[in-house]
């Protein structure tokens, strides 16, 4: 008899995964914080006060993103699936493509979210779910 056991992401995967989110809540943190708009009668603007909070929709993209492929992983993992997924692979492009769209505003700051979700992947893809014998 093969018992399946549920195992976590590794550590390294975790971690960059966990650089991702962290980097895309900054983003977020950003938004509210970081003057953007230069003003000569006084300090800046940042992006919220400028935009309003519709600008936190684009802003929370890459957020989003990094928790479905976190999510999915761990899913997979958890089923002892082998690869990363179909779903994996098209969040990855939409970040990727969220970086070439907005190459000239945001998306050099999506950048390290899509290079963190990219190594993620790569660690996944290279590991096989492990089949353990039970012991009776």
């Amino acid at each position: 008899m093969v018992r399946s056991e549920s195992r976590p992401l590794d550590g390294w995967t975790a971690l960059w995964l966990g650089l991702a989110a962290l980097w895309s809540l900054g983003l977020v943190l950003a938004g509210f914080f970081v003057n953007s708009y230069s003003s000569s009668n006084g300090p800046g603007l940042t992006l919220v006060q400028e935009n309003g909070l519709k600008v936190l929709a684009p802003l929370l993209i890459p957020f989003v993103g990094v928790v479905i492929v976190a999510l999915a992983l761990w899913h997979r993992r958890h089923n002892q699936k082998r690869g990363v997924g179909v779903l994996v692979w098209i969040v990855f492009g939409l970040l990727a493509l969220l970086v070439v769209l907005g190459a000239f505003t945001i998306g050099p700051f999506i950048v390290p979210v899509a290079v963190f979700v990219l190594v993620a992947i790569t660690r996944v893809k290279g590991q096989s779910p492990s089949l353990e014998p039970v012991a009776r």
